[in-house]
């Protein structure tokens, strides 16, 4: 009985106390955040563009507009037809497109600026009607291939050169 007593009262001290230090012992310690310091180098940029730049951009148009052209004429059984490939591409070559104008001066903002309209037109049309009918669609690729050998023949890095600051 004696004992019986003993382990009850030890039993009710450790109870009571509670683990506190076994707790303590595993739960993980916050760490300290320190931010690694930032370097930055600094780096002078020509005031003209590259050559290699603009030919990049021009390379990027031209690829965009001719994926969306052989995806304009998918035929929607072979199932290679896609709505989002055809507003990744107009997305994209505009966004190109827009990279290759910052390279101009006024006059060639002044030249390029109808074919970047007649492009965001295209877009336009994708986002008012995506599932459009294949007269549509034939009606915008001969814009597109229009609108892509026109940039390929007056914007090429040899025309381009005279407009560039």
């Amino acid at each position: 009985m004696k004992k019986l007593f003993i382990l009850l009262l030890i039993g009710i001290i450790f109870s009571t106390s509670g683990c506190y230090t076994l707790r303590k012992k595993f739960i993980r310690k916050k760490k300290s955040q320190t931010e690694e310091p930032v370097y930055i180098n600094f780096k002078d940029y020509p005031a003209k563009p590259s050559r290699e730049a603009y030919i990049d951009y021009f390379i990027f148009v031209k690829g965009w507009l001719d994926d969306l052209a052989e995806c304009l004429r998918a035929d929607r059984i072979d199932g290679l037809y896609s709505n989002k490939r055809e507003r990744r591409d107009i997305n994209e070559a505009i966004m190109n497109l827009e990279q290759i104008i910052g390279f101009y001066n006024q006059e060639g903002k002044e030249k390029i600026y109808p074919i970047y309209q007649e492009l965001t037109a295209v877009r336009d049309e994708f986002k008012k009607d995506p599932n459009m009918s294949d007269v549509g669609r034939a009606r915008i690729l001969q814009k597109v291939e229009h609108f892509r050998r026109e940039f390929e023949n007056k914007f090429n890095y040899i025309e381009a050169q005279k407009w560039m600051d």
